[in-house]
Order: structure tokens, then C-alpha cells, then sequence
């Protein structure tokens, strides 16, 4: 029980904490989307939007492009169905055990449906998203050059 109090501790540090990104991170299966997130936007530099956002989840600041963030501590991502929901940009990272972020994929939403998920016939789980490995997810990101990635936060 121990435990537990001290996850609800954490998440409310993290409420606190990270109150300016509106993320609620609560332990109902959004904790690591949240933790996601949170640090993808310190690292690239986005503004992320409130909790009801539909397709995108931020944007980057120097930009304004709109970004999809999908993060994993097991290194796939669901990529959204339907024409009307493929986002801007889809930037999908692996979350490491100390905290640091993998890269898998980082550009254009349409790039990656069009180059994966329509040249495969990619079937939908239930009409609703595509499981993407991390194998196809670094091999796509390869292909995309630098000029259509959100770009990383240059460190002082």
C-alpha cells in the first residue's frame, strides 16, 4: 500500500510541476502519454495544447506546425485511423528506464501513412488506430529529411 501512496505522491509532484502543460498525469493508463509529452516538449520546444485535443497535441513554438506526440516504454506507437485524422507531423518516442527519450519517428503524418501504412494495406484495429513497430517506425524516420522534422531544442 506503501507504494501506492507514494505513485499518488508522485503524480501530484508531477501535476504541480508541469501545471503550465495542463497535463493531469493520472494512473488511469495516460501517466506515460503525459510523461511523454511533457518531455518531448522541453525537448523539441513545443507548446502543448489542453487535454481534449483531437488530432494534434502541440505545436512547435518557432513553427506553429501541429505535432502528434506518441510516447512508449515499449517502443511501438498507434498511429491514428482515418483520412481526416492523420495528423501535421507525428513525432513518436521511446521513453527509457533513466528518463531519456529514443527518437523512433519524427515528420510528416502523410509521409508515413502514405510510405507505410497505405503502400502495406495496413489493417486498423478496430477502425479506430495502426500498431507501428520500432523497427518501421526508425526505418521511416531514416527516410524523412532534416528540414521536415520538428526540430530539438538547442541546449545553452
Amino acid at each position: 500500500m506503501q507504494e501506492i501512496k507514494q505513485l499518488l505522491k508522485i503524480t501530484s509532484q508531477l501535476r504541480e510541476k508541469y501545471k503550465c502543460h495542463g497535463k493531469n498525469f493520472t494512473l488511469d493508463g495516460r501517466l506515460v502519454g503525459d510523461i511523454g509529452e511533457v518531455l518531448v516538449a522541453e525537448k523539441y520546444g513545443l507548446k502543448l495544447y489542453s487535454e481534449n485535443s483531437k488530432i494534434h497535441d502541440g505545436e512547435e513554438i518557432l513553427t506553429g506546425r501541429k505535432v502528434q506526440i506518441k510516447a512508449s516504454f515499449k517502443g511501438y506507437s498507434y498511429f491514428p485511423y482515418g483520412e481526416r485524422s492523420i495528423p501535421e507531423y507525428f513525432l513518436s518516442v521511446k521513453v527509457e528506464e533513466n528518463g531519456d527519450l529514443t527518437e523512433l519517428y519524427n515528420g510528416p503524418g502523410r509521409y508515413l501513412y502514405e510510405n507505410y501504412i497505405v503502400k502495406r494495406k495496413l489493417k486498423p484495429y478496430r477502425n479506430s488506430y495502426y500498431t507501428l513497430s520500432k523497427g518501421v517506425l526508425k526505418g521511416l524516420n531514416i527516410e524523412v529529411i532534416e528540414t521536415e522534422k520538428i526540430q530539438k531544442k538547442i541546449a545553452i
